[in-house]
């Protein structure tokens, strides 16, 4: 295989980091930053359009005000921003002229030549991404028209991907600091169970997990070590468990996973794959060194036979839960780093 050439290769490395980005503040400083040769000056904004207002308060909502984020700017129209602007379907490449487009990119960034990149058609986000030089032509123009496509697709799906997160947040379904499932989003996630359980006749497991020692983590190394503690942990999670159950950060060290048509025995099997996947896990710093990394579970199931047409289902979910913190409770009392199936 013919080694990338650097230039593709930082499209690639540019690409990773608009990925990672977990807000849209984070979002905006990558785009700011557009992949280009060595030594080369560039600046770069997504503009989107935003006739209602609608993603500009998603923004403020998920971070600082919209209007500082450098590199993602909205704006209520295409028509009148820059020449043919509306009506770009196509990269263009040109030199830059500040009475045509400063309103892409501010005179203060010194730019000399404009690549203008329009997202593709999706459905969705409407905008394009522009990237302007400091020197000669954008080197990025070079590459040819896949790799463009990538550019503008790229920025295309990281946007759409942290605005429908912001959506999310805004309506409790997703916990801010980690990006998962919240509490909330769980609660209802047990109920309909309850409902689906009653109706199929169909057994189900609720796991709740805590991170051992957090407290200590929390008190020793700071509240951002202690973050970075349950973001670790929760990406492990996340590996052991199926698409088809649901996941979430239910509390500060909690987290929970709801495993349809499964019994409490069979969900003893994922209980022990985490233990041991938390403590195959080599954690990089700041926990590195620190503290070794475990969890307990409680494991609690609900038994169909025991519903009732009429029943009171949110109590019913909620001495499920109750039965399933319980479990975790000895658990914990014995020592921690295992489970307990109730």
């Amino acid at each position: 295989m013919q080694p990338l050439e650097p230039l593709a290769a930082r499209v690639l490395d540019w690409s990773s980091a608009l990925t990672g980005a977990r807000t849209l503040d984070q979002l905006a400083a990558a785009l700011a930053r557009p992949p280009g040769a060595a030594g080369e000056t560039l600046t770069g904004v997504l503009l989107l359009l935003d006739p209602r207002h609608e993603l500009r308060r998603l923004a403020e909502g998920d971070g600082p005000l919209a209007d500082t984020m450098t590199g993602l700017r909205f704006v209520d129209s295409l028509s009148g921003v820059a020449p043919g602007y509306s009506t770009l379907h196509a990269p263009w490449s040109g030199p830059y002229h500040a009475s045509d487009h400063v309103l892409l990119i501010g005179a203060e960034a010194g730019c000399r030549h404009l690549l203008l990149l329009p997202l593709p058609r999706s459905g969705g986000l409407t905008g394009i991404y522009n990237v302007g030089s400091a020197g000669d032509a954008v080197s990025l123009g070079a590459l040819g028209a896949p790799w463009l496509e990538l550019v503008a697709s790229q920025a295309l799906v990281n946007a759409e991907r942290l605005l429908q997160r912001a959506r999310l947040l805004r309506a409790g379904v997703v916990d801010p600091l980690t990006g998962w499932n919240s509490r909330h989003y769980f609660l209802a996630r047990v109920r309909e169970q309850v409902a689906a359980s009653e109706r199929h006749g169909e057994p189900a497991t609720c796991l709740v997990i805590d991170i051992d020692g957090l407290g200590a983590i929390n008190d020793r190394l700071g509240v951002s070590v202690g973050d970075a503690a349950v973001l670790e942990i929760g990406n492990v999670l996340e590996a052991q468990v199926r698409a088809s159950d649901s996941f979430a950060h239910i509390g500060e060290d909690e987290f929970a996973v709801l495993l349809p048509v499964t019994a409490p025995l069979a969900a003893v099997h994922l209980a022990e794959r985490i233990l041991a996947a938390v403590r195959a896990t080599r954690f990089g710093p700041p926990l590195l060194g620190e503290h070794p990394l475990r969890v307990s579970i409680g494991i609690a199931g609900i038994d169909p036979s025991s519903l009732t047409t009429g029943h009171d289902r949110k109590a019913a979910a909620d001495e499920w839960l109750a039965r399933a913190h319980s479990a975790l409770h000895q658990a914990k009392r014995a020592g921690g780093d295992r489970c307990v199936n109730l």
